[in-house]
């Protein structure tokens, strides 16, 4: 469950905004939330963090400085960087730490649902083009959760076209078993060619979830992943 959860009027209130665009905020990631019995709510410290930075501390990275911080997070290379740009992500990954650039990190990839038939799953996971992520990805990590009846992916946006036509997929919403993120082509070909995405990007994306128990498993991860960089003095 949430920590100290507000109702979506109550978060609105706060926040001075509208209960529908609060609801979007959480639908979409951006505010922690969960759906209990029809009735939303809302973590408070999500709340409060957004009211303390504004609607972002800083402008969204862009899509190749967001996979640069994750690598680096992740105690990865980063690739080809400019000196001046590795040196900025470094100095802000070590102020602020992953939670809290959260909102910063959304342009990684575009997220899309979709429905795949239960027996395709395992040949979709098992695809050269998918970089598995989130459920996908969490056990490799020790990240505590198993996935199996559903698919989490990274796709170089170039191949979703025939990507979605080999498994065929259907276009969904909340009720679909497959999440295709795309990122753009020119990220691509830093990140693409691995089965699994960088560790933060795996954390990041179940904290992205609705569900609770993979919200909880990915924010528990990120928290891991930042203490973990402080105590063995790796400063990305």
């Amino acid at each position: 469950m949430l920590d100290h959860p507000v109702s979506i009027s109550e978060a609105a209130q706060e926040l001075n905004l509208s209960p529908a665009r609060v609801r979007a905020l959480v639908t979409n990631g951006q505010l922690s939330g969960i759906k209990v019995g029809g009735r939303w709510l809302v973590e408070r410290v999500s709340v409060e963090r957004r009211r303390r930075d504004g609607s972002h501390r800083g402008r969204p990275f862009s899509p190749r400085n967001a996979w640069a911080l994750l690598l680096l997070a992740s105690g990865e290379d980063a690739g080809d960087l400019d000196p001046s740009v590795r040196s900025r992500l470094k100095r802000v990954l070590r102020q602020d730490g992953l939670i809290e650039l959260e909102p910063r990190l959304a342009r990684r990839g575009e997220s899309l649902p979709f429905r795949a038939h239960p027996g395709e799953v395992r040949y979709l996971l098992e695809d050269r083009d998918l970089m598995r992520t989130g459920i996908s990805a969490a056990a490799e990590y020790g990240f505590g959760l198993i996935g199996g009846r559903e698919a989490d992916g990274y796709l170089n946006a170039a191949e979703l076209e025939s990507f979605v036509a080999r498994h065929g997929l259907e276009p969904a919403g909340v009720e679909g078993n497959v999440r295709l993120r795309l990122a753009p082509e020119d990220v691509w070909a830093h990140v693409g060619g691995r089965d699994a995405a960088p560790a933060a990007a795996v954390a990041l994306d179940l904290a992205g979830e609705l569900d609770p128990r993979s919200k909880r498993s990915g924010r528990e991860a990120l928290r891991a992943i930042d203490r973990g960089r402080a105590v063995d003095g790796v400063r990305c």
